[in-house]
């Protein structure tokens, strides 16, 4: 899953970078006025019915209806054995952001007609809400196959977690987990209320350390008295359980997120696959004829 990550992310990255140096080797052309770059002798080479341009546009094109053999891989169960749903996304991701990087280069900023116009700025609005998307994706705790993780699994998990311990240790580890979790914010009622928290997890971070820390030097003494290894113990299962509290949070609050943000962005996803259709064809019946 990891490597998966990495791959498709480096691969993005790489069609980022390609449309980066497009744009700088080519910087006399894309710098002129609008109307003057139709008569720069560049034009035939980086314009968007240039030799490179138009290759930028079919291959920009290509990854941004590749990607959606993620919708593919998601609803049909015959081909999941063809690798799990994060490696997938990643995939979706990672093809999203290299065709529109390439396709934003093809159009060189000439809309000439408004075709072209509307699938631009459609796929713009797909790669917002799709960065948007992965953000609220990343919120809400999953199963490692990808699919979404339920409350009721977060708290069986959970309940699980605390009567695996000892019941000597069990006070211990509920005493510090209670610390724990009253650093962690309550549910949010939105996105937006999560972003900022979001700004602030570092500093939350750091505090959660720091009671923990006390919570070490605390465990050591009367009425706990705990050695070493129970005290290791009894952190490390306050801390799983502090952290599965914090995702039910998270999963009761964005939980209704996510599917909002879904009909948006299949909305977009749909608007720029038909514009996209449309200026193909359109090109296509006015090069022949």
């Amino acid at each position: 899953m990891k490597f998966a990550r990495i791959f498709w992310t480096a691969f993005a990255l790489l069609a980022v970078g390609l449309a980066l140096a497009s744009v700088f080797l080519g910087e006399g052309y894309y710098t002129l006025p609008r109307m003057a770059r139709h008569h720069a002798a560049e034009h035939k080479t980086l314009g968007p019915g240039g030799s490179y341009g138009h290759l930028l546009g079919i291959g920009g094109s290509l990854l941004m209806v590749s990607n959606l053999l993620y919708l593919v891989r998601r609803r049909w169960s015959r081909v999941e054995g063809l690798g799990d749903l994060s490696s997938w996304l990643a995939f979706h991701v990672a093809f999203g952001v290299a065709g529109v990087a390439l396709v934003f280069v093809h159009a060189a900023m000439l809309y000439d007609n408004p075709i072209a116009r509307a699938s631009l700025i459609a796929a713009g609005v797909v790669l917002v809400t799709g960065v948007v998307g992965r953000w609220i994706y990343a919120q809400v705790p999953h199963r490692p196959d990808g699919h979404e993780q339920d409350e009721g699994e977060l708290v069986s998990r959970l309940r699980g977690r605390l009567t695996s311990v000892r019941a000597e240790l069990r006070t211990a580890v509920e005493d510090v987990e209670h610390a724990l979790t009253r650093l962690v914010a309550p549910p949010v009622s939105g996105p937006l209320a999560a972003a900022g928290r979001a700004v602030l997890a570092p500093v939350t971070y750091l505090r959660v350390l720091a009671r923990a820390a006390a919570w070490r030097r605390r465990l050591a003494q009367a009425p706990y008295g705990l050695s070493r290894a129970e005290i290791d113990h009894v952190l490390a299962v306050a801390g799983e359980v502090t952290v599965l509290r914090r995702a039910f949070r998270r999963q009761t609050a964005f939980k209704q997120v996510v599917g909002a943000w879904r009909g948006v962005h299949r909305i977009a996803t749909f608007i720029l696959l038909l514009t996209l259709v449309t200026h193909v064809v359109t090109v296509l019946y006015f090069s022949v004829g």
